[in-house]
C-alpha cells in the first residue's frame, strides 16, 4: 500500500537512474491552478463514504492533528487492511488500530507523552515490559518508547510495521558521509508484542537512510523504499526479516524510450513501487524537455513530455516493456486564452490484482487514473476532496483496490473511504 499525503501550511546488480531537474512548468501551472480552470471532459465522481471521526486531544482514541499548522515536522499515515484502520500520529507518539465504525481496538503508545489509555490499569502498564501489550476485552495497549512513528504497513499475518527514529545518540552515516541514517522499522505480532526492528541488513541492522514507504506482499515480505543522494534504494525483507535483496534505482540511468531517445529527454523517478505477488518493482517515470525560443534559441522553460511505468525485474535486473501513462490535462481559461497543460500523475500503488492507480490534485479534489495490467483498460474517476478546509490530509490504497483517506479539518479529524475495488472487480469477474 502507497500513502501519498499534503499538508497545508552496492549488493545488487540492478542499476537505474534520472537526469534529475525540478519541474518549473508544474510551480508555474500552480499560480494559476485556483484562478482560472476548468475540466474539458466530464469524469465521473467515485462516491465517498466517511467511516468515522476522531476528536482532537491526547486520549488514546483521540489524535494531535488539530497541531499540524504549528510549524512542526509532522506526519501521520493510514492503512487499512480487512476493514482495520491503522493510524500513525508521529505528533502523539503512537499508533492507533481501529474498526470500520472507529471503534479503538489497539493502541501503541509512548508512556512519556501519552496517559495511560483509560482501559488500562497504572499498575498494568508498570509490571508489563516495554512492547508486550495489556488486555481488556476487546481492546489491547502496548506501551513503547516510539521517539516519532511514521510510516505503517501490515502484512497478512496481522503484523505491524512502523517506520521510527533511533535516539539521536545512535545516528550513524553512510560511508560515503553524504546520508544520515536514523530510521528503523519496528515489527509487531498480531496479538501486539514487539518482536524486533529492521535495519538495512536485516533483524538489528544498522538504521536507513529517509523512508519513503513500507509495504508488504503476498508472502508477507517487507519492502522499504529509501531516498539518498543518488536516488532510491530498496530494501526486500523475507517474511522472518531476512535480506533478501537491495536494488539501487540510481538518477543517472534511468531507461528512455527509444521513440526519444534523440529529444535530449530529462528524466524524473515519481514513484516506485513493488509488485505484490513477483520479485518486480514498477517506476513511474516522467520526461521533459527544455523550450527555446524559435527567434532567439535561448532557453525559456520545461515542458512535460508524458510519463511511462517500467516493470523493473530484481532478479535478472532487466526492465521489461513499459507502459505509457496517460496525463492529466488541466485547462487554464483566462480572458481571450483557453490553454491545455500536461500534468504528470502521482503514482498512488497497486493491488495484489495487479491494478495500477495514481492520483493528481486539482481544484476539485483528486482526480484518479486506474489501469489493469497490460494497459488496456485505462479508467478515470474524480475523488471530491474540499482541499480549502483540510489542515492536511493523506490517501492510501490497499491491496484488494480500497482508497482511504484520513483528513484533518478545523474540529476534527475524519477517516473515509472510496469503494474502488468495486470498479476494478466489476471488470475483472472471478479474480
Amino acid at each position: 500500500m502507497t500513502n501519498t499525503s499534503m499538508n497545508k501550511n552496492d549488493d545488487s546488480r540492478l542499476f537505474a537512474s534520472i537526469k534529475f531537474l525540478p519541474f518549473i512548468f508544474i510551480l508555474v501551472l500552480s499560480v494559476f491552478f485556483f484562478t482560472a480552470c476548468e475540466r474539458n471532459t466530464y469524469t465521473t465522481s467515485i462516491e465517498s463514504e466517511k467511516k468515522f471521526a476522531l476528536e482532537y486531544g491526547s486520549f488514546e482514541n483521540e489524535t494531535k492533528l488539530y497541531s499540524v499548522n504549528a510549524g512542526t515536522d509532522f506526519f501521520s499515515g493510514i492503512y487499512m487492511s480487512d476493514g482495520l484502520f491503522y493510524i500513525s500520529d508521529s505528533n502523539s507518539k503512537k499508533v492507533m488500530m481501529l474498526s470500520s465504525y472507529g471503534d479503538l481496538l489497539a493502541v501503541y503508545f509512548n508512556p512519556e507523552t501519552n496517559p495511560v489509555p483509560s482501559f488500562v490499569q497504572f499498575s498494568e502498564i508498570q509490571e508489563s515490559d516495554s512492547g508486550n501489550p495489556s488486555k481488556k476485552a476487546t481492546q489491547r495497549a502496548t506501551s513503547f518508547p516510539f521517539q516519532k512513528p511514521e510510516r505503517i504497513a501490515v502484512d497478512k499475518r496481522k503484523y505491524l510495521y512502523i517506520s521510527d527514529y533511533v535516539p539521536e545518540e545512535r545516528y550513524e552515516t553512510s560511508t560515503d558521509g553524504k546520508q544520515l541514517l536514523r530510521q528503523i522499522v519496528l515489527r509487531f505480532s498480531n496479538d501486539g508484542t514487539f518482536i524486533d526492528y529492521i535495519g538495512q541488513q536485516g533483524s538489528g541492522g544498522m538504521p536507513f537512510p529517509y523512508i519513503e514507504h513500507l509495504y508488504t506482499t503476498s508472502k508477507n515480505e517487507l519492502v522499504v523504499t529509501c531516498a539518498d543522494n543518488d536516488g532510491f534504494t530498496a530494501f526486500w525483507y523475507s517474511e522472518d526479516g531476512f535480506l533478501l535483496y537491495k536494488i539501487p534505482v540510481n538518477y543517472h540511468s534511468l531507461p528512455v524510450p527509444e521513440s526519444m531517445a534523440s529529444q535530449q529527454v530529462m528524466t524524473s523517478l515519481s514513484g516506485i513501487v513493488p509488485d505484490a505477488n513477483d520479485y518486480k518493482l514498477y517506476l513511474l517515470i516522467d520526461y521533459s524537455k527544455n523550450e527555446y525560443d524559435e527567434s532567439s534559441k535561448v532557453q525559456f522553460g520545461i515542458s512535460y513530455v508524458q510519463s511511462m511505468l517500467y516493470p523493473l525485474n530484481i532478479i535478472t535486473g532487466t526492465y521489461e516493456q513499459p507502459q505509457v501513462i496517460p496525463s492529466y490535462e488541466q485547462i487554464i481559461v483566462n480572458d481571450l486564452s483557453r490553454q491545455v497543460y500536461l500534468v504528470p500523475y502521482e503514482f498512488l500503488g497497486t493491488t495484489e490484482s495487479g491494478w495500477f492507480f495514481f492520483v493528481v490534485a486539482d481544484s476539485e479534489g483528486s482526480s484518479l487514473l486506474m489501469v489493469n495490467p497490460d494497459g488496456q483498460k485505462v479508467l478515470t474517476r474524480r475523488l471530491s476532496i474540499n482541499l480549502a478546509e483540510m489542515n492536511y490530509y493523506t490517501l492510501s490504497l490497499s491491496e484488494e483496490g480500497i482508497i482511504s483517506g484520513l483528513f484533518s479539518e478545523e474540529t476534527e479529524a475524519s477517516v473515509t473511504w472510496w469503494r474502488t475495488d468495486r470498479i476494478i472487480n466489476s471488470l475483472n469477474p472471478g479474480k
